[in-house]
């Protein structure tokens, strides 16, 4: 009966691990223990919108969390040399916010997808799309 009840506890107390939820980790202000991986997220999203725009920026960083395999990403961007941004007139665009889902692929962050200065709410239903991220990281 004792043997029963001890197998009865491991295999629950094993279990814990299998529902055990990833961590929610906040990249919005960068530590020590975050700056590697968040550098590269956000040089990963700089390159994007360098090949897109023609322009070098940088970020202000509103909303960045990490989870498992998934991060999101909220804020603004400025040009790296200070000057306006410089957006087509044919286009309509809503400057400066971005936003951008990234994936890690077989070990390796890529941009799922990213929104630079839209007029509309494009990520809407992108917990949908990706039902394999946390919903935290969106919050």
């Amino acid at each position: 009966m004792k043997q029963k009840f001890y197998v009865i506890g491991m295999v629950l107390f094993l279990s814990l691990g299998v529902f055990a939820e990833t961590p929610i980790l906040d990249y919005k202000t960068k530590t020590n223990a975050n700056e590697k991986e968040r550098t590269y997220l956000l040089d990963l999203l700089r390159a994007n919108l360098a090949n897109e725009f023609k322009q070098e920026f940088i970020f202000v960083v509103e909303h960045f969390k990490v989870s498992g395999d998934y991060a999101w990403f909220r804020g603004t961007a400025k040009r790296k040399d200070g000057k306006e941004i410089s957006l087509s007139e044919e286009i309509p665009y809503d400057c400066c916010h971005l936003e951008a889902l990234f994936k890690k692929t077989n070990g390796k962050w890529q941009i799922s997808e990213s929104g630079a200065f839209s007029t509309d709410v494009w990520w809407d239903g992108i917990q949908a799309r990706y039902p394999k991220a946390s919903k935290d990281i969106f919050q």
